[in-house]
């Protein structure tokens, strides 16, 4: 697949407990703790090439407004962005492997501010995307104050001058990681999918605008899953707690799309979530082992807001941790090449970037081995494997670097990720 330019347009302007890939907190709780994606525990921008081949292995009614296109509109950049491409390479290139495999992962930090012992730890790892987690009361400027801490120390692992990429997860509801003076106070996505698109739109725009200026340049949003009716709470990470935007796929496709267009107007890149779709499952893969979904397959409903989100020119999209046996009864998706690869990339055609959702403290996946966890994600066609603990992290960076050393093919895949991460940064910067 070649490599292409992208740009999320809005109409008339340019626009990790992580739940259900976050586990978020009981509604009972005032400060619920994300799991990974919004669990405990990334945007839109340029192009990134498709990964390798893998080895084997108020409150407003139900005014509708006109929905926003799924078409994005070319930039300046020639077609195909090869000028990017031939940068991120050529930086690629004088990277060590060691610095190839830290340049995926991103780590976990409190978000009410990492400490000394946490950002030396990113720092000699080589380690420079963060995931603020948790819950804090910080203001705007507080954080702004914090995120500089942790990107003046981590500025120095990206080549180029590139950005630190700082992520939260900041959906809405209880998945709110920035809660203090000047972050707004957003209701549940089944909440906001009541709004007309032009007050989703300015509201999310907002959010956008906040979090930009606080430093973030990545929302682990929106959430694209479509929990039936049928289904509704029973769904533990998304439907018990408002997570979805609507109960079927096409008046979530409209929502989604908004609030990529954005997020993406204000400098912050959203990322969809969680492919194929977590809305049909019952358990939550943060706090159960064997999550598995019997119903959404290659041809589903389910998957048309993250179909439409890709036509859109999107470069994040966060994979869930389910297993999906109408796809692959083997592999749960992040480790399945089948989902990310044959599926997402091959079929649907997206090349950009794929993040995990915590692969740390989550359950369902806690039969593998943490550094191996890493490794089997980028082996199935991931790019950036999420860890919200920010010593599992450095151990998944230097597990991916072991196993680039001693398999030629898997350095081919650690480097080619390597070079979709830093097309993406010089796009964004």
């Amino acid at each position: 697949m070649t490599p292409c330019t992208r740009r999320l347009v809005s109409l008339g302007m340019l626009s990790v407990l992580v739940l259900g890939g976050c586990s978020a907190a009981q509604p009972g709780n005032q400060n619920p703790t994300p799991s990974a994606s919004a669990t405990s525990a990334p945007g839109v921008g340029s192009s990134a090439s498709a990964s390798p081949q893998p080895s084997s292995t108020p409150t407003e009614g139900p005014e509708q407004s006109s929905a926003p296109s799924s078409q994005g509109t070319e930039s300046s950049t020639p077609a195909g962005g090869s000028g990017v491409r031939e940068q991120a390479e050529a930086l690629v290139d004088e990277m060590t492997l060691d610095d190839q495999a830290a340049s995926l992962v991103m780590a976990g930090v409190p978000a009410t501010g990492a400490g000394a012992a946490q950002i030396a730890a990113l720092e000699e790892q080589g380690i420079s995307n963060v995931f603020l987690r948790g819950r804090s009361q910080l203001s705007v400027s507080q954080t702004a104050a914090q995120v500089r801490k942790i990107t003046d120390a981590l500025d120095r692992n990206v080549p180029g001058k590139l950005p630190v990429w700082v992520a939260t997860d900041q959906e809405g509801g209880f998945v709110r990681v920035l809660q203090g003076p000047g972050f707004t106070e957003l209701p549940t996505a089944l909440t906001q999918g009541a709004w007309s698109q032009a007050t989703l739109k300015s509201r999310m725009s907002a959010v956008g605008g906040e979090l930009a200026e606080a430093g973030i340049n990545v929302n682990l949003a929106p959430v694209a899953d479509v929990v039936p009716s049928s289904i509704g709470t029973a769904n533990d990470p998304i439907g018990y707690f408002g997570r979805e935007y609507a109960n079927n796929a096409a008046d979530a496709v409209a929502d989604v799309l908004t609030i990529n267009q954005a997020l993406a107007a204000e400098g912050v890149q959203p990322v969809v979530k969680h492919f194929p779709g977590l809305g049909r499952v019952t358990a939550n893969t943060d706090t159960s082992s064997s999550v598995t979904d019997t119903s959404v397959g290659a041809g589903s409903q389910d998957l048309e807001p993250f179909k439409e989100a890709i036509a859109q020119d999107l470069s994040w999209v966060m994979v869930s941790s389910a297993r999906y046996t109408q796809i692959d009864g083997k592999n749960d998706a992040p480790f399945s090449s089948k989902v990310i690869t044959g599926l997402l990339r091959d079929k649907l055609g997206y090349d950009g970037l794929v993040i995990s959702d915590d692969l740390c403290e989550a359950e369902q996946v806690s039969s593998v081995s943490v550094g191996q966890r890493a490794v089997k994600f980028v082996a199935a066609g991931g790019t950036v494997p999420l860890c919200v603990n920010t010593s599992d992290a450095v151990t998944m960076a230097a597990a991916l670097a072991r196993e680039a050393k001693s398999d030629k093919q898997f350095a081919a895949q650690v480097r080619e990720a390597a070079v979709m991460v830093l097309e993406e940064k010089l796009e964004g910067r």
